[in-house]
């Protein structure tokens, strides 16, 4: 991956009409390929472990914010494990181990520790699409999870429809999914994108990429 690959192929995008443009994108565009060349970095100097910040992207439908999401994930460099995965499916993932290790008979104690764990040991990169929680199940396991997950190097990027204070809004027993809100805000910068842009935009995106 070149270290413009994701502007570029944004750009792409914008010229095949693919997406309504408008300044958000552009800057969030700009601010996942930081986020690219900062793993890269961390990747190729090992020694320099410094935690880094994955980005919650919020609003409305139509503003384009699962399509820069794929965009991000698709070109990441080949040494960065990533895996994109709508958020409902690797939920169904982690019941689905959590069951597992319930049924082992060497099972004791808590094992989302170590489904965290894993779950980073297999990629450093989790890149989600519509990040919610309606579940208690799921609302109750998160905080361990990615606790796990975010203290072994993981990043996530998301996007969703919802801020995280409005995530499991009036769920059963809510109080004690809070906590998780406050770990995603440490862990992750919160990115809002505004309303659909006007094609009044797009010279003004291309020129700030380089391609007009």
């Amino acid at each position: 991956m070149s270290q413009n690959g994701l502007k570029s192929a944004y750009a792409a995008l914008l010229k095949r009409h693919r997406l309504t443009p408008n300044p958000d994108q552009l800057a969030l565009v700009n601010r996942l390929s930081n986020l690219q060349t900062s793993l890269h970095h961390q990747h190729t100097n090992p020694e320099t472990q410094t935690p880094l910040k994955g980005i919650y992207i919020y609003g409305d439908v139509g503003t384009g914010k699962s399509r820069i999401a794929d965009l991000f994930a698709s070109t990441l460099p080949p040494s960065i494990t990533h895996r994109r995965i709508h958020f409902y499916e690797f939920m169904m993932d982690i019941h689905t181990r959590l069951h597992r290790a319930r049924s082992s008979p060497s099972y004791t104690g808590d094992p989302l520790v170590q489904i965290g764990r894993d779950v980073r040991a297999q990629s450093q990169v989790l890149c989600f699409d519509e990040f919610q929680v309606t579940d208690i199940a799921d609302a109750l396991i998160l905080k361990r999870l990615f606790g796990a997950i975010w203290e072994s190097g993981g990043v996530m990027v998301s996007t969703s429809n919802r801020p995280p204070e409005d995530l499991y809004e009036n769920g059963l027993n809510r109080d004690l999914f809070l906590p998780f809100v406050g770990e995603l805000r440490r862990n992750c910068e919160v990115w809002r994108m505004e309303g659909r842009g006007g094609w009044m935009f797009s010279l003004l995106i291309l020129e700030s990429l380089g391609r007009v």
